[in-house]
């Protein structure tokens, strides 16, 4: 079966930032591209996320309001359902773990966050230690209806899946791509200073950050000029915010070389990987890691923590290291600033490596689920 003549509805709700974001703004234009007399109605909320979609005649695109809580959810249990069925859609794909009850229509779905499936502790707050299991709760019940369930890497689809009892049979894997062009021809901002080490991602405790700061502190303090260091992402976990402002003082008069950035608009965050000497990706949770295509494709040599995911996705174009150990986050640092022909290793590792993951083929990929999907639930 091919998608001509087909309505897709993908529900981009609740994409506000991090890999959804990055993923939506990606592969979309890929996808009204290859299916071309498809229609796709995309929902999103708010016009941040609206304004970095193209136009396309075959995009049809539903701006939702700004909403609270209750609101989302009546949204998500009722209103999709029927807005669904008023465009008539052959297929409902939902980018984030939840899904409407009540479709008249076959449901694909992607699993990307981790939070809502970890069971490791993560000290959350009030809100969120009762949000998410119920996050987890609704994305089960969800996935028990879902005729096939996306994971962006084998890792996660191995975890996530086994965790939630999924069945083999219904569970596809599509990684990330990246463009690497724009990452490798972006020139520094003007008037910024180099960043030397850095580090990017939505700020949670499972980034790890805190160790971060903690091993780049016994790194300087052995080294005369030691690169700055300069973390990048938006604060979701104003706990590990604190805590990481609170490490960066305990560097006393080193202090002022550790850069919290804070959020960084998409669009300029490469001129931030290209003006740094290493990229540090220390966390130890994660279901892709799209921090890591990007430091690869602006030609950084990458270390990574020694987690599976990672290895799935740098392969040998990373060096290693014990996420919760800040002697062997340190140890690679110091390994990384005084081999050259360790850098120089990395670097052409990770341009070879950064050629395996594009987003047309992710879109091609995406669009086969969903036919696949069409094929086996026509009548």
């Amino acid at each position: 079966m091919k998608l001509a003549k087909k309505r897709i509805v993908i529900d981009a709700a609740m994409v506000r930032r991090g890999g959804g974001f990055t993923h939506l703004v990606n592969v979309l234009p890929e996808l009204i591209s290859e299916a071309p007399t498809t229609r796709f109605l995309v929902l999103v909320r708010g016009n941040s996320v609206a304004s970095s979609l193209p136009e396309s005649p075959n995009l049809d695109l539903e701006v939702l309001p700004d909403a609270n809580l209750a609101q989302r959810i009546r949204f998500q249990f009722d209103e999709a359902a029927r807005l669904s069925r008023r465009y008539h859609a052959d297929l409902y794909y939902s980018v984030a773990e939840t899904a409407p009850r009540g479709l008249a229509c076959p449901l694909v779905v992607s699993f990307r966050n981790p939070n809502v499936f970890t069971s490791l502790e993560q000290n959350w707050g009030f809100y969120q230690s009762l949000r998410l299991p119920a996050l987890r709760r609704a994305a089960i019940r969800t996935a028990r209806r879902a005729h096939r369930v996306i994971f962006v890497s084998h890792d996660s689809a191995r975890w996530i899946g086994d965790s939630i009892g999924l069945a083999q049979n219904r569970r596809s894997v599509i990684h990330h791509g990246i463009d690497p062009e724009p990452w490798r021809s972006a020139g520094p901002a003007r008037n910024q200073e180099r960043t030397g080490i850095l580090s990017v991602s939505s700020i949670y405790r499972y980034k790890n950050f805190v160790r971060l700061i903690e091993a780049w502190k016994h790194v300087a303090e052995q080294r005369e000029n030691a690169p700055t260091l300069t973390i990048v992402g938006d604060i979701v976990d104003r706990s590990h915010s604190r805590d990481m402002a609170a490490a960066r003082l305990r560097c006393g008069p080193l202090a002022e070389k550790v850069h919290l950035a804070g959020a960084v608009p998409y669009g300029e965050m490469a001129q931030y990987y290209r003006q740094s000497e290493i990229f540090v990706f220390p966390s130890y949770l994660e279901t892709f890691g799209h921090p890591l295509l990007e430091a690869m494709a602006s030609e950084l040599p990458v270390i990574a923590a020694d987690i599976n995911v990672f290895r799935e996705v740098a392969g040998e174009a990373a060096l290693y290291c014990d996420p919760f150990d800040t002697n062997s986050i340190a140890a690679a640092i110091n390994r990384v600033l005084d081999e050259l022909p360790l850098r120089e290793r990395l670097i052409d590792s990770g341009n070879a490596r950064v050629g395996h993951f594009t987003w047309p083929v992710t879109a091609r990929r995406t669009l086969e689920v969903l036919t696949e999907v069409l094929s086996e639930n026509a009548t």
